[in-house]
């Protein structure tokens, strides 16, 4: 898989830094991966910083993402989506809040940690 991430526990919430070349399998994989992870971390608000990844710049991408975002991170209180602006579509913000998944994607990480912690 050519995934890889970093976890920075920064008191109020958490940031993890994606980067790679993931097909769509191998990413919600790792969603899965991180949603077990998350219900032992300190705080329920992350950050999750997606300006690494080189793949998944389909619509139906970022809707199949939303959908497993939904299924298993529910547990977050806040999830921040930081993404480069050219690959912003909302497909996963909206498929994610439609399950009750407080999901709101950024291109500016200012505004993301801003709206995590306040």
């Amino acid at each position: 898989m050519s995934l890889g991430f970093d976890v920075e526990h920064k008191g109020p919430y958490s940031v993890v830094r994606v980067e790679g070349e993931p097909s769509l399998g191998q990413f919600l994989s790792f969603i899965h991966l991180i949603g077990v992870e998350t219900t032992g971390w300190p705080t329920r608000r992350v950050l999750f910083d997606l300006r690494g990844i080189r793949t998944l710049t389909t619509f139906t991408e970022h809707f199949a993402i939303g959908e497993e975002v939904a299924r298993q991170l529910g547990h977050l209180h806040r999830i921040a989506s930081l993404v480069a602006a050219d690959r912003i579509t909302r497909a996963s913000e909206k498929t994610a809040r439609r399950s009750g998944i407080n999901l709101t994607v950024f291109t500016d990480e200012g505004a993301a940690v801003a709206w995590l912690t306040e």
